[in-house]
């Protein structure tokens, strides 16, 4: 507990007092006060009318988070305090905490990230972005007048903590955020692993979940090497079988735009791919485009000689499908000129 701070428990809680080792999780719900008058002459006041609240998890955007914060311990939380008091708590308890205003000051920032990311939730045409900011156009706001208010006049805070759940950090699934690159790339296989599992049950709409899951943590551990490098490029190919059976789960669910997209993306990595240029053109007939189609198809068959009769078949419908289409184009000019010659004649 950090000197400048005094804690006084509510309500007990329960259990034994948690390890709180790094990578374990706190769930909980707080409420931020702030005195209306001055602690320094008069100390913390007991009554709750004498305090404002300018940030709480129990109201939703634009004035608090909305929902219990979780907490992942040993990830420098920019508002250490918070996670110094959370470590003398046990589950269930309800404990209030009077800090110091030095311990306060990221509060309006932290305050204002929670309430964009709670905003970026309800609110999908929302982006949240980071501004540069110049000295020449004056202090720094959030947006929200309490927190720019104690940003400009800092003072000391009571928090109200609620500790709700504690995890151990091997009871529950990290996000990618908190992964090791090891991890990561392991959670990479185990990911595709669930994916062709649940694509061999037909559970097609899951295991895109699955493949696109793979896809972002693939995406992060891209970013931390040089386009072009050794590193790079053993990692992007990773990239190509779940792309793959990316594109082979949306054409099994007639998603025909998302299974070419799917499948472009392998062929970027892989150009000549057989499985790629099999799976965009299947996508291409399904959407009628019909030339594009016959293309990949003759490529496949040019490039993958042992694939030929698998081409020469889809080349089938695809010359099928430009008969109908050619019929249907010629019923709807004959019904448009009867129309026509019909206006015509009264």
């Amino acid at each position: 507990m950090a000197p400048r701070t005094v804690k006084k428990t509510l309500a007990a809680g329960k259990g034994l007092l948690p390890e709180f080792n790094d990578n374990d999780k706190a769930i909980f719900d707080y409420e931020i006060l702030v005195p209306l008058v001055n602690v320094n002459e008069e100390g913390f006041p007991e009554d709750k009318d004498l305090y404002k609240t300018i940030d709480t998890t129990k109201k939703p955007y634009p004035n608090g988070y909305g929902k219990p914060l979780e907490l992942v311990f040993g990830k420098k939380f920019q508002m250490p305090i918070m996670e110094t008091c959370l470590k003398t708590m046990l589950v269930d308890e309800i404990s209030q905490f009077d800090i110091d205003k030095k311990d306060a000051l990221a509060l309006p920032m932290v305050a204002s990230k929670l309430r964009n990311i709670s905003r970026a939730e309800v609110d999908k045409n929302y982006k949240d972005e980071h501004h540069h900011h110049c000295a020449a156009m004056g202090p720094i706001k959030t947006g929200y007048p309490e927190l720019d208010d104690f940003m400009n006049n800092p003072s000391p805070i009571r928090l109200i903590i609620h500790l709700k759940q504690y995890i151990p950090a091997d009871q529950y699934k990290a996000d990618s955020w908190q992964m090791n690159d090891e991890t990561k790339l392991r959670t990479v296989d185990q990911l595709k692993e669930e994916g062709n599992r649940l694509f061999k049950e037909k559970e097609f709409v899951l295991a895109t979940e699955k493949y696109r899951e793979a896809l972002t943590i693939l995406d992060t551990l891209l970013l931390k090497e040089k386009p072009g490098d050794t590193e790079w490029t053993e990692l992007d190919k990773k990239n190509i079988p779940l792309y793959l059976n990316l594109s082979q789960c949306y054409l099994n669910l007639n998603r025909f735009y998302e299974a070419r997209g799917a499948a472009e993306e392998a062929l970027k990595r892989d150009p000549g791919n057989e499985k790629a240029l099999y799976r965009r053109a299947k996508s291409k007939i399904g959407t009628w485009d019909l030339d594009e189609a016959e293309e990949d198809l003759i490529e496949m068959a040019r490039k993958h000689p042992e694939s030929k009769t698998l081409a020469q078949k889809e080349l089938e419908i695809v010359h099928r499908k430009k008969l109908e289409k050619k019929q249907s184009d010629k019923s709807v000019y004959k019904a448009m000129f009867t129309a026509n010659a019909s206006g015509e004649n009264k």
